[in-house]
């Protein structure tokens, strides 16, 4: 007599046998004897069942095996044994996911149990050394040291995150004292969120400061550093900086990527550049036209070089008191405006504004100056 192991839609016979299913499983048992009219079953040499059907269910783990009767109450040789072994039910499974980028190994695992030994297999008899690099879609099984207890993780290496920055300036030529406005976009490319993002935007000495807006995060104008605490995959953020031409030796402004959560392995747009040509054009802001030889007209250096030029002065109420297409440094604080009643008196002394346009499509130059006698 001999038993025919039935594991779903797989069949093998042997005299001895082992069988290992995970938990909640079943394997049915079929024995074979000819004439028997009636069997009785055991589990580790313990009567369990009796029964007129060659087949029994097993649920439990246990070496099972059974006794063939016939009609006179004859019995058989006890059949050969089969061990019914339940496989340790995992006490954790994690899903992690890693940048196939960054060659991660088994040492990269991280469930938060300290004191476990790896395996390539369920069973646990192939152990992996901790530089064993993981391999996407796998999954890996291990044991506490100290509890016994097991654990396993599951592992996907289509985690790298891809930050890029963007960086525009509106003038690509300026002159001194000129208002500019760089715009800075951090885009994430990838399909994992980005987290705690930090992208150094520091001003370089050839720029003053003057204001910033943005979408997310947190930026200081002391520090340069402009922080992101989340940005979603395919999402983007915008930070807009305003800040004005000074006497400087960099006017090249970089913005980098310089931390995120997970690290950003796809290096090549991390960082991004916007840089303005300071022209010589220099505004004096002070003139004092009272024939004394010094500062007698208002002063705009390097203004020779732009023959199309436009220059508009305002007073403090917005009004316009003089203008002058292809400026030359010849203004001595008289109005030529229509709005002014007598021309032939100079403006009174205070604070005026203008509005200097170099004629070459670059950003208007504006500020204040100061009229005295």
């Amino acid at each position: 007599m001999v038993f025919v192991v039935v594991v779903g839609n797989l069949y093998g016979q042997t005299n001895i046998q082992q069988v290992r299913l995970n938990p909640g499983g079943s394997v049915r048992l079929n024995v074979f004897s000819q004439g028997a009219t009636n069997y009785v079953w055991l589990r580790d040499n313990q009567i369990i069942d009796q029964a007129v059907d060659s087949f029994y269910v097993v649920t439990e783990p246990g070496v099972y095996s059974a006794i063939a009767y016939n009609d006179f109450e004859c019995a058989s040789m006890q059949s050969n044994l089969v061990e019914v072994i339940f496989s340790t039910p995992d006490t954790q499974h994690s899903l992690l996911k890693f940048c196939e980028l960054s060659n991660p190994t088994i040492l990269d695992i991280d469930i938060g149990v300290g004191d476990l030994i790896w395996f390539s297999d369920r069973a646990r008899q192939n152990s992996l050394p901790a530089d064993a690099p993981l391999k996407d879609g796998v999954t890996y099984y291990a044991t506490s040291i100290s509890t016994n207890l097991n654990y396993s993780a599951e592992v996907f290496l289509d985690a790298c995150l891809d930050i890029a920055i963007d960086k525009r300036v509106d003038a690509v030529e300026a002159a001194m004292e000129t208002q500019v406005n760089f715009t800075i976009v951090v885009s994430n490319k990838s399909n994992v969120k980005g987290e705690n993002l930090i992208i150094k935007e520091q001003l370089p000495d050839g720029y003053t400061y003057e204001d910033h807006q943005l979408t997310s995060g947190r930026y200081s104008s002391v520090s340069g550093l402009w922080e992101i605490v989340e940005l979603a995959p395919k999402a983007s953020e915008e930070l807009k900086l305003r800040a004005r031409l000074i006497q400087g030796h960099n006017y090249q402004n970089t913005a980098s990527l310089i931390h995120s959560d997970p690290e950003d392995f796809i290096v090549d747009n991390n960082s991004s550049s916007a840089s303005v040509d300071a022209t010589c054009v220099k505004v004096y802001e002070i003139f004092t036209p009272n024939n004394d030889g010094n500062n007698d007209t208002f002063v705009i250096q390097c203004i020779e070089q732009y023959p199309n030029n436009i220059l508009k002065v305002f007073d403090k109420d917005g009004s316009l008191v003089y203008s002058k297409k292809g400026y030359d440094n010849s203004w001595r604080g008289f109005s030529n405006s229509n709005w002014t009643i007598d021309k032939s008196d100079p403006l009174p002394a205070g604070v005026y504004f203008y509005i200097l346009d170099l004629g070459n499509n670059t950003n208007a130059v504006t500020g204040w100056i100061f009229l005295g006698y």
